[in-house]
């Protein structure tokens, strides 16, 4: 991407920012794939913009949450900022913006399919907001999350602090190994008036829970339930 060119001023567009420092923008849209290449690591800033706009996310997200919905605890609020700011709904977002069009990739990268990767998509928006945040501070950041955020931030309020283990295990996963849990139905048995089923979750191959129930979908939320006991066994000291 020329730093001065069409292609920055066809996402400053979308964005609603016009970088003062386009270097930032150009640094958050180059994959370190492509500065390997290139061999100018200068160009490899986009690892600490992630960084960054992580954190920008999480706090426009809770700030936005406090001034909405005062009628919720820190519990639900903190359900809900997951939800927002968790590796699917990024990727979702980036596509919305069509931000993989704008991204500088390596050849193998980008045969590879890299423009349309969910990790690699949610990874280039966070350093996209970690610039923003640097060229023009908080305002640019809560613009980008109250216009190309609106169906998350819809779909998640709806849900609130609703009980939902198969979708807080989903964004546990993504969040902390960028891949979604795998649900498989190992057992059904009973009459055909009660019925009983028998689910399983998997991360990869590894079985991460299993769950009963009188209906498949009952199973695969207790499935889910004991994955998620699991991950925090292991986390405690």
């Amino acid at each position: 991407m020329d730093s001065s060119g069409p292609e920055q001023q066809e996402l400053e567009m979308r964005l609603g920012h016009v970088f003062q420092r386009p270097e930032l923008l150009e640094a958050a849209l180059t994959h370190r794939s492509h500065s390997a290449e290139t061999g100018r690591p200068e160009l490899a800033e986009s690892q600490r913009l992630e960084f960054l706009g992580d954190a920008v996310l999480g706090a426009v997200s809770a700030e936005w949450l406090v001034a909405h919905r005062s009628d919720w605890r820190e519990g639900t609020l903190t359900k809900v900022r997951s939800r927002l700011t968790n590796a699917a709904a990024l990727a979702r977002v980036a596509r919305k913006l069509e931000l993989g069009d704008f991204l500088r990739l390596g050849r193998g990268e980008e045969q590879s399919g890299g423009r349309d990767k969910g990790a690699l998509l949610a990874d280039a928006l966070e350093a996209v907001l970690g610039a923003l945040w640097l060229d023009g501070g908080a305002g640019p950041v809560r613009e980008v999350f109250a216009t190309w955020f609106a169906a998350e931030i819809a779909e998640a309020v709806e849900a609130g602090g609703d009980d939902n283990p198969k979708g807080e295990l989903q964004e546990r996963m993504q969040r902390e190994r960028k891949e979604s849990p795998r649900y498989e139905l190992v057992e059904e048995s009973g009459p055909s008036h009660a019925r009983h089923f028998k689910a399983a979750v998997f991360w990869g191959e590894d079985r991460m829970g299993e769950g009963e129930g009188a209906s498949k979908r009952e199973a695969e939320m207790n499935a889910a339930r004991c994955a998620l006991d699991g991950l925090d066994s292991r986390e405690r000291p």
